[in-house]
């Protein structure tokens, strides 16, 4: 063979090298393209059976039993590693900082985004709002609770006391995290009286469900307020998970309509509240941020409005770990 010959040869082959990878590289670009586990080829492959050589008693090999490929086969799916689901349970537990802000809007008369400003500049977690419209023809027919939820960046949830035709009238309770359920129980009423209700809301924080509950008692039939505010701490007297409480009270601390609601939680105020306390149009302490007692207030203010005949209550709280593994209890 000349060396002409065994240079075309040589470059013959590198020719057929050459596109023999072209082949392949086309070939596993289009397997890319396709779902996981699906061949690339146009055509099912046939099923192999391997020969596996076992060794015979003399050393030699023979031929063996065949394998099939197992039908059906799939990665196996690693194992946790032993604990991880306690260290997940402990990191849901860790207390979270909360700020809570109860607020009487007033309708939002004096300027639904004013209202909204003022309260993002506090910067709370939960707010409970009470006096809120919904689709009234007084206010525009404007959706409150959908305005404030958006323009806020949180979730809200709305409870109508008062429906007149389309418009509706009521509390709202807005909130970072999320809320799993909601709900209104209807409060006594008498001749005379405005329909008045108890909203509540699930919020998960920090891997636990908290029951935050929001209400705006009678303000003119004292009677009739106590008896509101009796049905309120009934309520929550077979609450076991955490809770808060706040609104409109319309009355102080040393009345008897507080009295039941104090027994059972804890005023915010009295521990750690500073500055001005009074939030209602006559200067009196009249609303209200109270918790269980396991839950701790860190600071508490009564910031005026330039809007609202009433102060903004605003309370900062650690809420504890969750003492269990995170579970859902969902009020029926």
């Amino acid at each position: 063979m000349t060396r002409r010959e065994q240079l075309g040869r040589a470059v013959l082959l590198v020719l057929v090298l050459g596109v023999i990878a072209a082949l392949v590289v086309v070939d596993r670009r289009r397997g890319a393209d396709l779902p996981e586990g699906i061949d690339a080829g146009a055509t099912p492959t046939p099923s192999v059976t391997i020969e596996t050589p076992l060794p015979s008693a003399d050393g030699t090999a023979k031929p063996g039993r065949p394998e099939k490929p197992r039908a059906g086969a799939t990665e196996e799916i690693p194992t946790p590693p032993p604990g991880i689901e306690a260290i997940a349970c402990r990191k849901l537990q860790e207390s979270v900082d909360v700020r809570v802000v109860s607020f009487n809007t007033h309708r939002s008369f004096g300027g639904i985004a004013t209202v909204a400003q003022e309260i993002r500049a506090l910067d709370p977690d939960i707010v409970l709002l009470q006096e809120i419209d919904r689709f009234h023809g007084r206010t525009g027919g404007i959706d409150q609770v959908a305005y404030f939820a958006e323009a806020l960046g949180m979730e809200g949830a709305f409870s109508p006391n008062v429906v007149q035709g389309n418009g509706q009238y009521g509390t709202a309770i807005l909130s970072r995290f999320e809320i799993i359920d909601s709900g209104r129980f209807p409060l006594p009423n008498s001749a005379g009286g405005e329909p008045r209700g108890l909203q509540w809301a699930g919020l998960e924080v920090g891997g636990q469900e908290v029951r935050v509950y929001n209400t705006h008692l009678q303000n003119k039939l004292v009677g009739l307020r106590e008896a509101q505010a009796r049905h309120v701490a009934g309520i929550l007297a077979g609450e076991e998970q955490p809770t808060i409480l706040g609104g409109d009270m319309n009355a102080t601390a040393n009345t008897p309509t507080l009295g039941p609601l104090l027994a059972q939680l804890v005023d915010a105020w009295p521990v750690a509240g500073s500055g001005p306390e009074g939030t209602g149009p006559n200067g009196s302490r009249i609303d209200f941020v109270m918790a269980s007692p396991t839950l701790e207030p860190r600071g508490a203010q009564a910031m005026r409005s330039s809007v609202s005949d009433h102060a903004r209550v605003v309370v900062d709280y650690v809420v504890p770990a969750s003492t269990d593994c995170p579970t859902r209890k969902r009020r029926a």
